[in-house]
């Protein structure tokens, strides 16, 4: 983004004041996730197709975990903290950060990632799994015990970043209020705890500022809008 693209991001953020937590109990969080994975992944099936030459078989869980947080695990698995769905605003920020972690696994991240310094373990009972089959033995597997926490390049979280955008898209969320979570997440940041998946990835103002950017590609796009390859 350019100078004057950032700093309008700079001013929006600024402008949004302190964070407001939602009051969620763990049903409607589970519900509310669920809800929100099935529509991203079935929206979603053509850039499965395209980048990983198969229809999406992604696992959602959800993780007992105060923690504000998001990732992608092995086994096409995705992990969402509570203490995310207590920050989310609504269904279409939370699939930004569903779509994200999606974005992950279609560009191969983890893979790479696997071979970088691993910062440790997220810890959390699974709450719930979704889609796919036997899918809630499965995930819960792979997450109740921890998942390793990778580290991604800044170039590869704007990937993911990108991709996600177009995934909302074809979903039927409005791009504008799904960029929003990057203000609610800047504005976590800001507080004495900032969430550890900010720390490796760009500022605030920057995805913010890359998203608007990237919405106005998919205005833009004729038809159905689909993502360039790097």
């Amino acid at each position: 983004p350019g100078r004057g693209e950032l700093a309008a991001a700079q001013r929006t953020i600024a402008a949004a004041g302190p964070l407001a937590r939602e009051d969620r109990s763990e049903a409607e969080q589970v519900q509310m996730l669920s809800r929100v994975a099935r529509r991203v992944v079935a929206s979603a099936d053509p850039m499965c197709r395209q980048y990983l030459d198969q229809p999406c078989r992604f696992r959602v869980g959800l993780m007992r975990s105060q923690e504000v947080n998001a990732f992608a695990a092995e086994g096409s698995t995705i992990g969402v903290t509570s203490g995310m769905l207590l920050v989310v605003d609504n269904d279409a920020e939370l699939a930004a950060v569903v779509a994200h972690e999606m974005g992950h696994h279609l560009a191969n991240h983890l893979a790479r990632a696997g071979t970088r310094t691993q910062l440790g373990s997220l810890a959390g009972a699974l709450i719930g799994a979704y889609l796919g089959g036997d899918a809630l033995a499965q995930a819960g597997a792979q997450l109740g015990g921890g998942a390793a926490r990778l580290v991604y390049s800044q170039a590869e979280e704007r990937e993911a970043d990108y991709l996600a955008a177009f995934m909302v898209h074809r979903a039927g969320y409005d791009l504008a209020q799904a960029g929003r979570i990057w203000i609610r997440l800047a504005q976590a940041a800001g507080g004495a705890q900032q969430p550890s998946l900010l720390r490796t990835h760009p500022t605030g103002p920057e995805r913010l500022a890359a998203w608007q950017r990237t919405v106005a590609e998919i205005a833009g796009a004729p038809g159905d809008a689909m993502p360039r390859r790097a």
